[in-house]
């Protein structure tokens, strides 16, 4: 009888294994209203395996960027409009390629940049000179001009595929 239990057992956790495997290794094709369920699957099925890191398989980058804390805030002590520019353009692209990029599938908020102080404006136009051609259609600019210190929401929209700006 404690034969047949034993089997039983290894039988058993060999079809969770095998079964969790094949769910990895299929992984790439997971439809964007699934990726929930998948990454949380995945990260906890290679969090369980006593494995060594050179044999773990890896998980998509979507569900490494939902990993991440959803939201950083930096501050700009620099008044120069040229330097914010720039600065807001960096985090623009950053954003893109950890949630737009490999289409994470849900909104979310990337970057909060509190900008202390300015002397001059920032606009759409001075923002999107410091982007490389490709980052230049994906931006939805809500926040106007910017001539006075504030704080400034980058964020990913899922349901229009692009970095608002607020």
């Amino acid at each position: 009888m404690r034969g047949f239990t034993v089997s039983i057992i290894v039988y058993f956790v060999i079809a969770i294994v095998s079964i969790s495997l094949l769910i990895v290794y299929m992984g790439t094709n997971v439809p964007t209203s699934m990726r929930g369920i998948y990454c949380s699957f995945a990260l906890g099925i290679s969090g369980i395996l006593p494995l060594p890191e050179s044999m773990r398989t890896s998980v998509p980058q979507y569900c490494k960027s939902s990993a991440v804390p959803p939201e950083t805030t930096y501050t700009i002590e620099s008044s120069d409009p040229q330097f914010i520019s720039k600065k807001i353009a960096e985090y623009i692209v950053a954003c893109w390629e950890t949630s737009g990029n490999v289409n994470v599938g849900k909104s979310k908020s990337c970057y909060e940049i509190v900008i202390k102080s300015i002397k001059g404006e920032v606009t759409e136009g001075s923002v999107k000179s410091f982007l490389p051609d490709e980052y230049k259609n994906i931006i939805w600019w809500k926040i106007g001009t910017i001539k006075d210190p504030k704080s400034v929401g980058i964020g990913y929209d899922s349901n229009t595929r692009t970095i608002e700006v607020v």
